[in-house]
C-alpha cells in the first residue's frame, strides 16, 4: 500500500495530486485543519493535512489525466474556501467527485472505442428498446468482421447492421412449423391474444392443408373467451371442448381422437405468481404428441416480459408467438426474445384478422423494422398460402 500527505488550502484541491499520484481506485484515510508557521511564527495560514492511500499490490498505479470538465469544476473552487468541519462531510463531497470524474473518464473511453460511424445504429437500437447485451454483442462482432468499419460507407454500415440482425433472427426462428404433434397448446399471460391466435392457425390448417382440426379451451375463468372460440369453431365446423378441470382432460380428449389436431387454448393467469405456473402445467402431462407454444405480446415491456419468461421456466415450452406486431412501433424485445432465450420464434401475429394476419419469422422483414428500413412495409411479402 501507498501512503502519501498532501498539505493544501481546501479538500478539493487535493483530488487532482491523489487521482495523479495513486490512481482513480485510491481513497482518503485521514483529513485534518492545520495552521502552518508564517514570518517567525506570525501570520500563519489555515490549510488542510490530507492522507490518501491507494493499494497497488496487484496492479501497478494508474496515472489518468483529470478530465477538462473536473479540473473546470476544480479551478472554479474559492481559493478562500474554509476546511470541511467533519470527516464524514470530506469523504461524501471526495466520493461525489470520485464518481464524477470516473463516469467523464469511462464515457470518454467508450466514445473513443465505438466509431463515430455506428452511433447513428446504435441509437436507433436503443430507441428501439434493444438490450444493451445485445447492442454490445452486435457491435463486437461487427467491429471482428471489418477492422477497418471507420471507413465505411453510411450505406454499407446500415447494410451491415440489417444483415447481422437478420442473422440473429434467422438462428433464432423455428425451422420447422409444420408440426407433426397431435395436441398444440397455446400458454401466455391474459391479453396476449391468444384465443385469436389458436382461430388464425386451426383456420389455416382447415382451408390450406384441408385437416380436420378440433379446439379445446381450459380458459373458463373468461366466458367471453368461451364463447369467441364457440364462434369460431362454429365458422370453421369444427369440434369444440371445454374443460373445466384437469380431471375432464382425458375425456374430452377421447372426444376429439378422430381429428389430425387438437388446438388447446389455456387460461391466462398471472403468471408471477407460483400457484398458476403450477396450474397451467397440469394440464400439459396429456399422454400424447404435444407441443406447446408461449405466447407472448409485442407490446409489453422487456423488463416485464423477461420476469414472465423466468417465471415460467418450469413449464414446458418448445416455440414462441409473438403477438400484437401492429399495436406497437418498437420491436426490439423480439430482437432480445430470440437472443436471451432458446424458444424457437415460429409465427408472429400482424392484425385480427382470421386467418390473414398472422405469418411464420421473416429475419428480413422484422430485421428491417428495427432499424426502420421500409417502414412502410405492413408484413412479409412472403404469399400466405406458404406461411403456415
Amino acid at each position: 500500500m501507498i501512503i502519501k500527505t498532501y498539505i493544501v488550502n481546501n479538500v478539493t484541491e487535493a483530488y487532482p495530486m491523489i487521482f495523479h499520484d495513486l490512481g482513480t481506485e485510491a481513497f482518503i484515510l485521514n483529513t485534518k485543519p492545520i495552521k502552518t508557521r508564517g514570518f517567525f511564527g506570525f501570520f500563519g495560514k489555515k490549510q488542510v493535512e490530507v492522507v490518501a492511500a491507494a493499494d497497488h499490490s496487484a496492479k501497478k498505479p494508474t496515472h489518468v489525466a483529470v478530465p477538462k470538465e473536473a479540473e473546470k469544476m476544480i479551478e472554479e473552487t474559492p481559493a478562500n474556501c474554509e476546511p470541511f468541519n467533519t470527516q464524514q462531510e470530506v469523504l461524501k463531497e471526495l466520493s461525489e467527485v470520485k464518481g464524477l470524474i470516473t463516469s467523464i473518464i469511462k464515457d470518454g473511453m467508450a466514445a473513443q472505442s465505438t466509431p463515430k460511424t455506428l452511433e447513428k445504429w446504435i441509437l436507433r437500437l436503443r430507441e428501439q428498446e434493444v438490450d444493451e447485451e445485445v447492442i454490445e454483442y452486435i457491435i463486437k462482432k461487427l467491429k471482428m468482421r471489418h477492422e477497418n468499419i471507420q471507413k465505411l460507407t453510411c450505406q454499407e454500415i446500415e447494410q451491415l447492421f440489417l444483415e447481422m440482425i437478420e442473422q440473429l433472427f434467422e438462428e433464432g426462428k423455428a425451422k420447422d412449423t409444420d408440426s407433426t404433434s397431435f395436441l398444440i397448446t397455446l400458454v401466455g399471460p391474459t391479453g396476449v391474444g391468444k384465443t385469436t391466435t389458436i382461430a388464425k392457425l386451426a383456420a389455416a390448417r382447415v382451408f390450406q392443408q384441408k385437416q380436420k382440426v378440433g379446439l379445446l379451451t381450459t380458459d373458463t375463468y373468461r366466458i367471453a373467451a368461451v364463447e369467441q372460440l364457440k364462434t369460431y369453431a362454429g365458422i370453421l365446423n369444427i369440434p369444440l371442448e371445454v374443460v373445466s378441470n384437469t380431471d375432464d382432460l382425458k375425456k374430452s380428449m377421447e372426444a376429439l381422437k378422430g381429428c389430425h389436431m387438437v388446438f388447446m387454448d389455456s387460461a391466462g393467469r398471472n403468471y408471477l405468481e407460483d400457484e398458476y405456473v403450477e396450474e397451467i402445467n397440469q394440464y400439459l402431462r396429456y399422454d400424447a404428441p404435444q407441443e406447446n407454444y408461449l405466447v407472448l405480446s409485442m407490446t409489453t415491456r422487456w423488463r416485464d416480459m423477461r420476469k414472465i419468461v423466468e417465471q415460467m421456466k418450469s413449464v414446458p415450452i418448445d416455440k414462441l408467438i409473438l403477438t400484437k406486431w401492429d399495436e406497437t412501433r418498437y420491436f426490439g424485445v423480439a430482437l432480445n426474445m430470440v437472443y436471451h432465450y432458446p424458444y424457437p420464434l415460429s409465427y408472429v401475429s400482424l392484425g385480427q384478422g382470421v386467418p390473414q394476419d398472422i405469418m411464420q419469422t421473416d429475419p428480413l422483414f422484422m430485421a428491417k423494422k428495427i432499424l426502420g428500413v421500409d417502414e412502410n412495409e405492413t408484413g412479409s411479402s412472403t404469399p400466405i398460402k406458404t406461411i403456415i
